[in-house]
C-alpha cells in the first residue's frame, strides 16, 4: 500500500485548518461576549439533532449494504463524518438565525421544509442512478411525507 502525500496533506492540513478556525472564532466571539447561554443552548441543540441525522445515514448504509452495494470502510465514514459535522453546522446556523433575528426575517417552516424535501428527494435520485436500482426513489417518501407533515400542522402557541 502506497503513502499518498496529498492525502495525508489534506487529512491533517485540514484538520489543522479546521482548529484554528475554531479557535480564532472562539477568541473573537469571546471578545465581543458571543459566548453566552443562547449560543451555548443553540449548537448543543444543534450537535443532539445531528446525531439523529448520522443515526439515519448509519441506517442508510446498512440497508445498501444488505441490498448488496459494494462501499469501502473510507467512504462509509467520510460520508458519516461529514454528514454528522455538515448537519451540525446547517442546524446551528439555521437555530441562530431564527432565535437572533426578528420573527418577519426568520426562516419559516415552509421554507426549510421545501429544502429538506429537495434534498431528500435529491439524495435518493442520485442514489437510484448510481446503484441502478429505482427502488430507492420509494425510500424517499418516508422523510418526505414526515418533513410535510410536521411543516403542514401548525405550530403549538403558548397561551399562557
Amino acid at each position: 500500500m502506497e503513502i499518498s502525500i496529498g492525502g495525508m496533506i489534506g487529512l491533517y492540513g485540514g484538520m489543522l485548518c479546521g482548529l484554528l478556525g475554531w479557535w480564532f472564532g472562539r477568541k473573537k466571539a469571546r471578545e465581543n461576549r458571543g459566548l453566552d447561554e443562547l449560543y451555548y443552548h443553540i449548537w448543543q441543540r444543534a450537535r443532539s439533532y445531528s446525531w439523529y441525522l448520522t443515526l439515519c445515514a448509519i441506517y442508510v448504509f446498512f440497508s445498501l449494504i444488505m441490498f448488496g452495494v459494494e462501499l469501502s470502510t473510507a467512504m462509509v465514514l467520510g460520508l458519516i463524518l461529514l454528514t454528522h459535522l455538515g448537519s451540525w453546522a446547517i442546524i446551528g446556523i439555521v437555530l441562530t438565525i431564527n432565535m437572533t433575528v426578528s420573527p418577519s426575517k426568520q426562516l419559516s417552516r415552509a421554507k426549510v421544509g421545501l429544502i429538506v424535501v429537495a434534498c431528500s428527494f435529491t439524495f435518493f435520485t442520485t442514489l437510484s442512478i448510481v446503484t441502478g436500482n429505482w427502488l430507492f426513489l420509494l425510500w424517499s417518501i418516508l422523510p418526505n411525507v414526515v418533513v410535510l407533515t410536521t411543516t403542514l400542522i401548525p405550530a403549538r402557541k403558548n397561551t399562557e
